[in-house]
């Protein structure tokens, strides 16, 4: 289901830490009803609690992560609050998504489709990536860039218009508590 793993990102093990950060951090709530919603069936009854709570926490917090997304384990959401992600784009592991992220899918063009993100990806506040784009492992994009191109592993992306810097990475930016 990934809830271990996006725990480790926040906190460290046990019970009690997860416990901590299920009743104090907005964030990782959302996270734990986007995994339960998507991990069990719509004709389960945990599925559709998850779903409801999800529901409420998509309402309250601003967060718009569809359950079908496909997310790889150790999502971290650092704060919430107009996060948008199209239920077509494909996010990989260890991943964070800052406030005001827009990870969207276009309809028409060349670039039809949503992005496809790699591992250990930064996404900052307010950073726009759109488009049947594919964005490589180790990739920091930094705040406020709009990203409509593909971009290689191991590089930042910043500005807007966009350019990439290679040789920097999300490597400081991606925190782990295993």
């Amino acid at each position: 289901m990934g809830i271990t793993q996006d725990q480790y990102r926040y906190t460290k093990k046990g019970w009690g830490s997860f416990l901590k950060m299920y009743l104090t951090n907005p964030c990782f709530r959302f996270v734990v009803f986007l995994r339960a919603s998507s991990h069990f069936s719509r004709f389960n009854p945990l599925g559709l609690i998850a779903r409801i709570f999800l529901h409420i926490n998509k309402s309250s917090y601003g967060i718009q992560i569809p359950h079908i997304t496909k997310i790889g384990k150790g999502l971290f959401i650092g704060h919430y609050g107009a996060i948008v992600v199209s239920n077509e784009a494909v996010i990989g592991d260890n991943c964070n998504l800052a406030q005001g992220s827009t990870i969207g899918r276009i309809n028409k063009g060349p670039r039809k489709g949503a992005p496809k993100i790699g591992n250990r990806v930064w996404i900052g506040a307010n950073a726009v990536l759109v488009g049947n784009i594919s964005i490589g492992d180790n990739v920091l994009i930094a705040p406020l860039s709009f990203v409509n191109f593909d971009v290689p592993a191991n590089s930042m992306v910043l500005g807007n218009p966009a350019q990439i810097i290679e040789g920097k990475t999300s490597e400081d930016y991606i925190n782990f508590h295993f």
